[in-house]
């Protein structure tokens, strides 16, 4: 690890150089509110990389700049106070879309939106501050220091996507959701992958501002760039060289009827909103029925009875109905189910044939804090809080490979599943493709139902598989397995969305999750080899 503690040498630096060692006076003067401003509006400008505005050049300003924080920081408690204002930036800036959900129900008030976003952002901060701290406990003066930093953000990524129940948004990687050729680079090495090369490739710039262009200089610039040109040079060849087949023998409808939030649960219009569905779905057929689809596929909630799965459902009969011999029906609805005297709710999807018979059911496994669960929720009945509780959800078991008749085998993934990588099956359990059934109507006009579809694309180009998404409001899509949309509906649209279902690639050489590990252990490797550079300096004569 020679060169980790070797400083760059002051020379001329040209007038780059002046202007930053001025910026730097002006931040390390007394007015206290300077750094927590300079760091949040980097975490801001990082938001501008994401979906769906995906302006990645905003990125080359916002990692150099937090490189330069950490140079300024004097100390752990400067660090963290720098790291969590920048990820206070990013979220309070990036997650605004929550606020929109407040005002799609009655039962909490509006006024609470602001505080829900400044408190989310203020806990998810935490992990960008903890990454400032280690970086800054690991710091050195020289080039390598940006190599530290993308090693030490990574990290932190990567225990947010799983630390309590997790949540990988905003992973610097998925900026690359709208710009396929440098996604495809996931697929090698999963978006943790991603997000570790982008930082670096991304913050490298600031080792060539107010220092004399050293070989080491020079090649912490050079070498990650020409990785990620060469990346996406690949990408590119990639698709170039693939084109999206497809199934021919299932044909796919998908119905997205733009219910408004606002409306779906009021007991009045529940019929309403299912009998809008079936006009959709049999698209003004005189038969009445879904004429040549093999799968009819609703979206999550999209009925809102619990009794659905049951034996006397009549709008499961009446559903069925419209299904030709050998087709099939999903859709997502909330079912019950009393166990041991009590009763519990789930957030599901079920199949069934034309007959109403069901084949497979599934339980969402992982839920949405606050949103479809309240954690701690006994501390808060027990001190009187049970309304602002409110009720939950339970989870399912475990994940699922769903095969019906004459269909490639799928992996249901309701809502906010689809964001956690590496959770697909492998091996003999590996399905054909993957369904998403989402309700973002919570978001309407906002962020967050795009950055929700590049999610989902990341997906596909990882387990070379594609994915359906059946979304409520938009946006439903056929992704194929190497990300591209071939076929979508967009926000806020009434419709319908039929399509043949593109096949799978043959499955990747090594998981996804494998793959995580080895960007992981790599990265811990990186951090290991500049503490044993650390001690060696602190007990060096």
């Amino acid at each position: 690890m020679q060169g980790m503690n070797d400083a760059a040498p002051q020379g001329s630096g040209g007038m780059a150089g002046v202007k930053m060692a001025r910026f730097s006076g002006w931040l390390q003067a007394k007015a206290v509110w300077r750094v927590p401003l300079i760091s949040f509006l980097a975490g801001a400008l990082l938001t501008m990389t994401f979906s769906p505005l995906s302006f990645f050049p905003a990125a080359f300003v916002a990692f150099p700049l937090m490189i330069f924080l950490l140079d300024q920081a004097r100390s752990a408690r400067e660090a963290f106070s720098a790291g969590w204002w920048t990820g206070f930036g990013v979220f309070s800036v990036g997650l605004t879309w929550i606020g929109h959900s407040f005002t799609q129900q009655d039962n909490v008030p509006l006024v609470l939106a602001p505080f829900a976003i400044l408190a989310l952002s203020g806990v998810m901060a935490l992990y960008i501050g903890g990454a400032f701290i280690l970086s800054q406990r690991l710091w050195v003066k020289g080039p390598l220091r940006v190599l530290l930093f993308a090693a030490v953000w990574m990290v932190f990524e990567f225990a947010r996507g799983f630390l309590f129940t997790g949540f990988p948004w905003h992973l610097a990687g998925s900026m690359w959701a709208d710009w396929l050729p440098v996604a495809q680079i996931a697929s090698l090495t999963s978006i943790y992958g991603l997000s570790a090369l982008t930082v670096l490739v991304a913050a490298s710039p600031i080792v060539l501002v107010g220092r004399s262009l050293k070989p080491l200089a020079i090649g912490m610039v050079s070498v990650p760039v020409l990785i990620l040109a060469a990346g996406a040079l690949w990408g590119q060849a990639r698709l170039g060289a693939n084109e999206t087949e497809y199934d021919l023998s299932v044909s796919l409808r998908l119905v997205q009827a733009n219910i408004n939030q606002r409306e779906k649960w009021i007991p009045s219009l529940i019929d309403d909103h299912f009998n809008r569905h079936m006009r959709l779905s049999r698209d003004g057929s005189d038969r009445g029925k879904a004429e040549g689809i093999k799968l009819l596929i609703w979206p999550e909630a999209a009925v809102q009875r619990e009794t659905f799965d049951r034996e006397s459902s009549i709008l499961r009969w009446r559903m069925s109905r419209m299904l030709d011999f050998g087709s099939y029906a999903i859709t997502g609805t909330p079912r019950y189910q009393r166990t041991s005297g009590q009763v519990k709710f789930y957030n599901s999807l079920v199949a069934f044939n034309s007959r109403g018979q069901l084949y497979a059911r599934y339980d969402k496994v992982r839920l949405v804090p606050f949103g479809e669960y309240v954690p701690f929720q006994s501390l808060f009945n027990m001190i009187g809080l049970s309304a602002l509780a409110g009720s939950s959800f339970d989870h399912g078991e475990q994940s699922q490979t769903i095969a019906l008749p004459g269909v490639p085998a799928f992996t249901p993934l309701i809502c906010y599943e689809i964001i956690f990588p590496g959770t697909i099956p492998v091996g003999e359990d590996r399905p054909g493709w993957l369904l998403n059934v989402t309700n973002d109507g919570w978001f309407g006009l906002t962020n967050g139902p795009y950055q929700h579809l590049g999610l989902a694309r990341f997906r596909a180009i990882e387990e070379g598989l594609p994915v359906v998404r059946s979304a409520n409001t938009g946006v439903s899509a056929i992704i194929d397995s190497f990300g591209r949309t071939v076929s979508s509906l967009g926000l806020d649209q009434s419709g319908i969305l039929d399509s043949p279902l593109p096949t799978a690639i043959e499955p990747p050489k090594y998981s996804t999750g494998f793959k995580m590990m080895v960007t992981l252990a790599l990265c811990l490797m990186v951090m290991l080899g500049f503490s044993v550079a650390m001690v060696r300096r602190k007990t060096s004569p």
